[in-house]
């Protein structure tokens, strides 16, 4: 049974049930009140009928059978009575019996004076009340029985049990319809939100809801496309960084093959044993400087995937201290190209991991020293603020176009290709730098023009994102 149909039955039982016991207590409710009246009324007569009696036996003397008798005569021919049938015994006599004797028919006895009884009767004499009652009047024991009629309320509420019947048909019938119109509503947006679901499931993700009935549906919906849009963005991250990886791999690849195909065409050529002295030496140059720019790169590589790691040891850091550091490892490149280095640290403390911070700062001092002329400049300068670090590196080298800025942190990646081969480089640095930055919680920022020089700035905070710990 499916839901559809699991909820109009539902509806339709609690229509039902609601009206019919609804119903069937408003009509109890109304024949009992109905019924309590006319035996009410009914008492009333029958005890004014009694008392009657007992007055006129009282001052009637020897005649009070023959006064009785007129009295209820005149009772009847005034219409002032409803009873069905009436028997009035005296000692010895019966004084009047009038309609049919079945209806007089009682085993009820009394023995004490003007005291009366009477039972409900539902037999197929039809409903009534049956009295009997003796009164004692001026010495004389009379015996009165009367049965009177109560149909009416039972006759009220059968009327209005064919006409609550037809009612009832009438309105289960057309809630019913009803519940099944409503239940048709909701099951189909029920049922667009199941069919985008399935075709999400089956990888249609540009499937949207948009529902707009300003309730629970609404918001499901809601739900169910931010969703997919965030099942969306993420597979495309996912598709993006697959790409990444196969181009990174290919990337790698290439940067091997190359000096590769050199090492081995050299080391083919000393192995023949025919070559001059110079050429050997030759040979043997390039042999050393490709092997070199493999190891750098091997070196970028594992630094790379060291990164991926996910502890790291918070420290703080003098600046100062730090800086020295720095330029005592990176001066020999500068002296040996010819470029003017210049340190400006600020004293103060600053808290970091102190050899991914080494490493970022020797790539962007090494591309900056790579990239000037002999007798350029390259400047360092750091200081520390609230929460972390900036550190700056500029040169006064060939610069860089806008479109080239927004690349140059791709892995292998170089602005121009023939000048970093010869300077051993693999397009790796910036790569590593970035990401080091991005564990830092912190950002890079380029700016450069042809000609002009690069400046970039580096902006480092004390929270790693991963699993960190501090140390002083």
């Amino acid at each position: 049974m499916n839901y559809r149909l699991r909820l109009i039955i539902s509806f339709s039982i609690l229509i039902s049930l609601a009206f019919g016991i609804g119903g069937a207590l408003l009509i109890s409710s109304s024949f009992y009140s109905a019924l309590n009246k006319e035996q009410s009324v009914v008492l009333k007569e029958f005890e004014n009928l009694q008392n009657n009696i007992a007055m006129v036996s009282h001052f009637s003397g020897d005649d009070y059978a023959f006064n009785i008798k007129e009295m209820v005569g005149q009772m009847e021919m005034g219409k002032m009575v409803r009873w069905q049938a009436l028997s009035i015994t005296g000692p010895g006599v019966v004084i009047i019996e009038t309609g049919p004797s079945e209806l007089l028919i009682n085993n009820l006895k009394i023995n004490t004076d003007g005291i009366y009884k009477y039972i409900r009767i539902n037999d197929k004499t039809g409903k009534r009340l049956l009295f009997f009652s003796k009164i004692n009047s001026a010495g004389k024991n009379l015996y009165l029985t009367a049965s009177f009629d109560i149909s009416s309320p039972y006759e009220h509420r059968d009327t209005q049990l064919k006409i609550f019947l037809a009612v009832y048909t009438v309105v289960v019938l057309t809630g019913v319809a009803v519940a099944a119109l409503w239940v048709g509503v909701l099951t189909k947006r029920l049922q667009k939100l199941t069919e985008a679901v399935r075709k999400i499931a089956d990888g249609d993700y540009s499937i949207r809801t948009s529902l707009k009935t300003g309730d629970e549906f609404e918001q499901l919906s809601m739900d169910i496309d931010a969703m997919t849009d965030k099942l969306q963005e993420n597979i495309k991250q996912l598709e993006e960084d697959v790409k990444r990886k196969e181009n990174f791999m290919g990337a790698v690849a290439h940067e091997l093959k190359t000096p590769l195909t050199s090492i081995i065409g050299y080391s083919a050529l000393l192995r023949q044993g025919n070559l001059e002295e110079d050429e050997q030496m030759t040979a043997a140059n390039y042999i050393y400087s490709e092997g070199q720019r493999l190891e750098k790169l091997s070196h970028k590589l594992l630094d790379l995937l060291l990164m991926e790691k996910d502890s790291f040891v918070m420290k703080t850091v003098n600046l100062k201290t730090f800086s020295e550091q720095i330029y005592a490892t990176v001066l020999p490149l500068a002296e040996s190209k010819g470029v003017n280095l210049e340190f400006g640290f600020e004293e103060g403390n600053a808290v970091f991991e102190p050899d991914l911070t080494k490493s970022l700062l020797y790539n962007l001092i090494e591309n900056a020293i790579k990239a000037t002329p002999e007798g350029g400049k390259v400047t360092v300068l750091g200081k520390a603020f609230e929460g972390g670090c900036e550190l700056s590196v500029k040169d006064t080298g060939y610069g860089m176009e806008n479109k080239e800025l927004s690349r140059i942190t791709e892995a292998f990646y170089r602005v121009d290709k023939s000048r970093s081969r010869a300077q051993g480089g693999a397009g790796l640095g910036l790569t590593l730098c970035k990401k080091i930055a991005d564990l830092h919680g912190g950002n890079m920022v380029f700016n450069s023009r042809p000609g002009e020089g690069c400046c970039v700035v580096v902006r480092l905070f004390g929270k790693l994102k991963g699993e960190v710990q501090h140390e002083e």
